[in-house]
C-alpha cells in the first residue's frame, strides 16, 4: 500500500511539474504594480572574467537557463554579446586558461550536479567533451601557468573518493597526479608547473592544506596550526618560496591569513588588521604581485589589495556595502561583482596604477522596477533559549514602523555550514513590496562568526539550532513586528528541515511551512546520499551507526506535532537529498487527513536551474503565502489561466489520495 502510495505521488508530482508558466500568470503585487514574474525575472550577468585581450566573458540567462557569453571590448556597455554556449540545462561554472585561448566548461543534465568538462576553443567557437561519464562528477580545479593543462578532480574510481588529475588540452590525455583517499582539491600551481598547492576536506570544521610534489607524489603539510582545524591552501608568493594560507587555528577560531616560508618553516600573518574577519577569497595575478583579498564582515563580503610580497595596502576608491564577489585580478585591473538588495550583481573594473573611478562592465535588466526603492535589511541580533545572540538580516516593506503586525516569512538557509549573505533577492523584494517581512536569521552552526559558533549544532547539539530558529519568531511576535499565526518558516535543503522542525517545536507561532527539497528523515537522508557525502554529513549530523539519535532528530517521526499547512516542493533528480525525503513527509501528512501542497520536478535536481520552473514555484509560494499567513485582497480576480491552474491542482491532490 505504502508504495502504491508513493507512486500516486510521483505521478501527481510530474503532472503539476510540467504545468507550464502561461497557465497561471497574473499572480500581482497590486492592482498597477509589477507582478512576481516580473520580480523573478529582474537579472544581471554574472561570473565576469576579464580576458587578457580585454574582452569579456559572462554567465547569463536571457532564455532561463544559465550559458556563457563574451563581449569583445569589456568596457562598452552597448556591444553585443555573443552566445557561446547552448547546453540544454545550463552551464554550471566556467575556466579561462591563463592565455585566454581556451575554456573549460562544467555542465551537468537535469540537475543531477554530476558535472561533465568540455572545452571552447575561443578562436574557433567550436566544443568538444573532454570528460563525461555516468555517476562520476568531474570538477574543475586549476589551469596550469601555461595554459596548456589544467587540474581536475574526480570520483571515477571509487564514488567515495576524489583523486586528481592533470589534463592535457593539447594531447588530450590525463594523467593521475594524486590517488590518495579522501576528498582532495588544488588551488595553485608553481610557475614551473612541478608543485600544486592541494588541500583535503574532512568537513566544514576540518581540512588539512598541502604541497603536492608532482615528480615524487610526496605531500609537505602546510597547516599554520595544530590539528583539528580548518586549513585552506590560498596561493603562492612571488617566487614560489612561500604559500598563504587561511586557518583557523587559533583559540579565537576566526579563518585568518597566515603566510608560511617554505624553506624555514615560519608562519606569519600578514595583514593583523583583519584578524577579526573570516578571509573567504585569494587571487592574485599572474607575476603575483599583487593580490585581491576578500573577508566577511557581519555576512557583508569587502575587498582589498595588496602589493606582494610585503601586504603593502593598495588604495582602492570607495564602494557601496554588499555582497562582493568574482574577484579576480589581470595584470593590474582589478574586476568584481557587488550586489545587495538594489543591486543583482554589476560587474565592475578598476586601474590600479592610475584608475579614477570604477568601470561599469555589466547592466541589470530591471524589467522596469526601479531597484533604487528596494529596503535594504536592517541587521539585528535577538536572544535564542539559552542567552546565545543570533545574527539575522530583517526586511520589512517600505514605511513600516513595528508595532503593526504583519505577515512574515522566516527563511533558513542551507549548509548548515553556511551563511545568509544579503544579496539581492527578487522573492524577498517581491514580498516587501507587498506588504510582507522577510527575516532571515543565520542560526548557531552557521559560517562566518567563528569555529565555536559554527560548531554549535553539531551532532548532539542538532535540536538547539531548531530552536534558535523558533526563538526568531517569539523575538518577531514581542517586539511588535507580527503576531503568532502570521509567520511561516521556509527554507531550501537543511533549511528545509528547519522549516518542518521548527513548526513542530513551535507550533502555535506559525502560520505556515514550506519545505524545499529538505531533510525530514536523517537514517534515510544518510543511506541514500551520494556516497562522496556521506561521510561528510555524517560529521555534521552524526553517524548511522547512532539510529536512535538520528531518529530523535527526524521530524518524520514527529510528524504527528505538524498542525499547520505544509508546502513540499523537490526535484526528482536530486542526489544530494533524495526525493524520497519529500515522498515520506507528504505520505505522512497525507496519511493523518492532512493535504500538503506538492510541487515536484521532473527535470530539476537540488535547486532550480530553469527559468519556468523557478517562476512556477514562485507563483506557487506566493499563492501559498497569501492564503494562509496574507491577504488573497492584495491580488486581482484570479485570471483564466490561473483558475485553471487551481483545477489542475485540485484534480492532482485527489489522484494522490
Amino acid at each position: 500500500m505504502e508504495k502504491l502510495i508513493d507512486l500516486r505521488i510521483l505521478g501527481a508530482a510530474v503532472a503539476i511539474a510540467t504545468v507550464t508558466v502561461g497557465v497561471m500568470t497574473g499572480v500581482r503585487g497590486s492592482v498597477d504594480g509589477p507582478g512576481i514574474e516580473e520580480f523573478m525575472q529582474i537579472r544581471a550577468p554574472s561570473m565576469p572574467v576579464l580576458s587578457p585581450d580585454g574582452s569579456l566573458f559572462v554567465v547569463d540567462w536571457p532564455d532561463g537557463v544559465f550559458q556563457l557569453y563574451h563581449r569583445s571590448v569589456a568596457e562598452n556597455l552597448d556591444g553585443e554579446w555573443a552566445q557561446l554556449t547552448q547546453f540544454e540545462d545550463g552551464l554550471s561554472s566556467y575556466a579561462l586558461s591563463p592565455d585566454g585561448k581556451h575554456v573549460i566548461l562544467s555542465a551537468a543534465s537535469g540537475g543531477n550536479e554530476q558535472d561533465d568538462l568540455h572545452h571552447l576553443d575561443v578562436a574557433t567557437g567550436d566544443i568538444t567533451t573532454l570528460l563525461e561519464g555516468d555517476e562520476v562528477v568531474y570538477s574543475f580545479q586549476v589551469w596550469y601557468p601555461d595554459g596548456r593543462g589544467f587540474v581536475y578532480a574526480a570520483n571515477a574510481e571509487s564514488r567515495s573518493d576524489f583523486h586528481l588529475y592533470r589534463y592535457d588540452v593539447v594531447e588530450r590525455e590525463s594523467t593521475k597526479l594524486l590517488d590518495r583517499p579522501g576528498y582532495w582539491y588544488a588551488v595553485d600551481i608553481s610557475q614551473d608547473g612541478e608543485r600544486i598547492l592541494v588541500g583535503e576536506y574532512h568537513s566544514a570544521s576540518h581540512a588539512d592544506a598541502y604541497e603536492l610534489d608532482t615528480a615524487t607524489g610526496d605531500l609537505s603539510t602546510l597547516n599554520p596550526g595544530e590539528p583539528p582545524a580548518y586549513n585552506e591552501p590560498a596561493g603562492y608568493l612571488p617566487g614560489d618560496s612561500a604559500v598563504a594560507v587561511v586557518s583557523d587555528a587559533e583559540p579565537e577560531g576566526i579563518r585568518r591569513l597566515f603566510v608560511r616560508d617554505l624553506r624555514s618553516g615560519d608562519a606569519q600573518k600578514p595583514l593583523p588588521e583583519l584578524d577579526a574577519h573570516d578571509i573567504e577569497g585569494w587571487a592574485s595575478n599572474e607575476d603575483r604581485s599583487m593580490v585581491a583579498i576578500s573577508y566577511n564582515r557581519d555576512g557583508y563580503r569587502a575587498k582589498q589589495v595588496a602589493a606582494l610580497p610585503d601586504f603593502a595596502p593598495v588604495e582602492l576608491p570607495p564602494g557601496e556595502e554588499g555582497v562582493v564577489s568574482d574577484v579576480a585580478l589581470v595584470d593590474r585591473t582589478l574586476v568584481w561583482s557587488m550586489s545587495n538588495a538594489r543591486d543583482p550583481g554589476l560587474a565592475y573594473m578598476y586601474d590600479l596604477e592610475g584608475g579614477t573611478a570604477p568601470i561599469q562592465l555589466t547592466a541589470a535588466e530591471d524589467q522596469g522596477i526601479d531597484l533604487t526603492r528596494f529596503n535594504l535589511p536592517e541587521l539585528i541580533t535577538y536572544e535564542s533559549f539559552d542567552g546565545l545572540e543570533i545574527p539575522a538580516f530583517l526586511f520589512t516593506p517600505p514605511g513600516y514602523e513595528p508595532g503593526e503586525p504583519i505577515p512574515i516569512l522566516i527563511e533558513y538557509h542551507g549548509g548548515p555550514e553556511y551563511q545568509y549573505r544579503p544579496y539581492f533577492g527578487r522573492l524577498t523584494q517581491y514580498l516587501i513590496t507587498n506588504g510582507y517581512g522577510v527575516m532571515h536569521p543565520n542560526v548557531r552552526g552557521s559560517t562566518g562568526y567563528g569555529r565555536e559558533f559554527h560548531m554549535m549544532d553539531d551532532y548532539k547539539n542538532r535540536w538547539d539550532a531548531v530552536r534558535d530558529g523558533t526563538a526568531a519568531a517569539r523575538w518577531l511576535v514581542e517586539n511588535g513586528y507580527s503576531e503568532e499565526g502570521l509567520i511561516a518558516a521556509f527554507g531550501f535543503s537543511y533549511g528545509g528541515f528547519m522549516a518542518v522542525a521548527t513548526v513542530i517545536e513551535d507550533p502555535e507561532v506559525f502560520g505556515a511551512s514550506i519545505n524545499a527539497m529538505g531533510i525530514v528523515n536523517f537514517e534515510t537522508f544518510l543511506e541514500q546520499t551520494s556516497e562522496y557525502r556521506r561521510h561528510l554529513r555524517e560529521a555534521e549530523y552524526g553517524p548511522l551507526s547512532d539510529r536512535e539519535f538520528l531518529r530523535s532528530i527526524s521530524p518524520i517521526h514527529r510528524i504527528d506535532e505538524i498542525s499547520v499547512p505544509m508546502f513540499i516542493m523537490h526535484g526528482l533528480n536530486d542526489s544530494r537529498v533524495p526525493v524520497g525525503e519529500a515522498m515520506q513527509l507528504a505520505v505522512g501528512l497525507q496519511s493523518l487527513g492532512q493535504d500538503p501542497e506538492l510541487l515536484f520536478f521532473p527535470d530539476e535536481g537540488h535547486g532550480l536551474t530553469r527559468l519556468e520552473n523557478r517562476l512556477l514555484l514562485a507563483n506557487r509560494l506566493i499563492r501559498f503565502l497569501d492564503r494562509h499567513i496574507g491577504d488573497e485582497r492584495r491580488h486581482t480576480t484570479p485570471t483564466v489561466g490561473e483558475n485553471e491552474m487551481e483545477s489542475r491542482l485540485q484534480k492532482d491532490r485527489a489522484e494522490t489520495r
